[in-house]
């Protein structure tokens, strides 16, 4: 095997694994899978926390231990934007005014354009070969009726922060189609199957401009 290649998982919920009991969600598994499409070890760290907003991401970012190890990662991956949501709604709750959706995501925006551009930064001091993944966000909440609209809002700010490094992974379409069979039993996290899937889908982003 080559050189060992250093992949960061940074986010909230789904980053940690929460409703996959028995292993690492979607990131041991994506890890897993990468050491067999490149031939090469993967070294994984994890920086998440449950119910992380993109805020809270973006005040950890100036942590020094996980800026060293951005520093030197070769693989990042972000999942971030669904608890942003998740308060908006509650506030909407309370006080029906879609303004609150509305600056959740011009929010969601600018902090995730803060992290990336620290991490642009990092990667410029210490030039190795990396991408970024933006993970897309499902709806676990199909019943209301206005959730969809503002799942495709916060889907299309990720897409727009794509570039050379950067790509957005669609994972909205499998999930709606799955339904509740990839969330865990009683909960809006990912079951086994869900994580499966998510690891899928960042396979099939690829894996430049890593070697092959």
């Amino acid at each position: 095997m080559e050189e060992e290649l250093f992949f960061r998982a940074l986010g909230d919920s789904l980053t940690v694994g929460v409703g996959s009991y028995f292993n690492r969600g979607f990131v041991s598994r994506y890890a897993q899978m990468t050491v067999e499409q490149l031939n090469r070890p993967v070294r994984t760290e994890v920086f998440a926390k449950n119910r992380m907003t993109s805020g809270q991401l973006r005040a950890m970012i100036h942590d020094q231990h996980v800026r060293s190890r951005l520093m030197h990662s070769n693989i990042v991956t972000i999942s971030v934007g669904g608890n942003d949501l998740i308060q908006a709604n509650r506030m909407f709750l309370r006080t029906y005014n879609p303004v609150v959706f509305e600056h959740a995501e011009q929010q969601l925006y600018e902090n995730l354009l803060y992290i990336l551009y620290e991490i642009q930064i990092l990667k410029w001091l210490y030039p190795t070969p990396y991408f970024i993944r933006l993970i897309g966000l499902y709806n676990p909440y199909p019943q209301l009726g206005y959730s969809q609209f503002w799942i495709n809002r916060f889907n299309d700010v990720l897409r727009s922060l794509q570039t050379d490094h950067i790509r957005y992974v669609d994972i909205l379409p499998h999930f709606s189609e799955g339904g509740r069979n990839l969330l865990a039993f009683g909960s809006i996290h990912p079951n086994r199957n869900g994580y499966n899937l998510i690891a899928k889908q960042l396979v099939n982003s690829g894996f430049s401009p890593l070697k092959i």
